[in-house]
């Protein structure tokens, strides 16, 4: 609960009065849009992949997050190896080359910068591609604890000896 001298900052701040702030504060979350359904959990991810589109030469992308629909993804946009790589075009059909050599088609849903978003048509295992991320990862877990107080197991966790 905010004191009072905290009440009056916001108030102040955001031009209300004190009850005008409190009936703001008390007010329901507002309801999303019929058709937007509320964002999905994303895991954190900083995988190397392959862009493939029709007609341009392949191109490497950072995997930034993942969900079960979606990635969120970046590229240089700029010039590369082999020359220009363009960055996607809004609502284009593309595939997304996973490191285990997996293709994911998917549709890009925006682009921003150097980053791009994109809905999946297939679902995606997150939880396997977050244990085959720390699998492949296991040796910077090594090189922070040389001591071996740590190892990975088979299925990808690492858990203390």
């Amino acid at each position: 609960m905010a004191s009072e001298m905290e009440t009056a900052i916001y108030a102040a701040l955001l031009g209300m009065t004190d009850s005008e702030l409190v009936e703001a504060a008390l007010l329901p979350p507002r309801p999303c849009a019929p058709d937007h359904l509320p964002r999905a959990p994303r895991l954190r991810t900083l995988i190397s992949a392959t862009l493939l589109r029709d007609m341009l030469p392949a191109q490497t992308i950072i995997v930034r997050n993942v969900s079960e629909r979606g990635m969120c993804l970046a590229c240089k946009g700029a010039f590369g190896n082999g020359g220009y790589q363009a960055l996607p075009l809004g609502d284009e059909i593309v595939c997304i080359r996973l490191p285990e050599n997996v293709e994911h088609l998917a549709q890009v849903r925006w682009v921003e910068g150097h980053a791009f978003g994109v809905e999946l048509f297939c679902t995606l295992d997150v939880e396997a591609l977050g244990a085959a991320n720390r699998r492949r990862n296991v040796h910077f877990l090594h090189m922070l604890e040389p001591d071996g107080a740590a190892t990975a197991m088979g299925d990808g966790a690492v858990r203390d000896q």
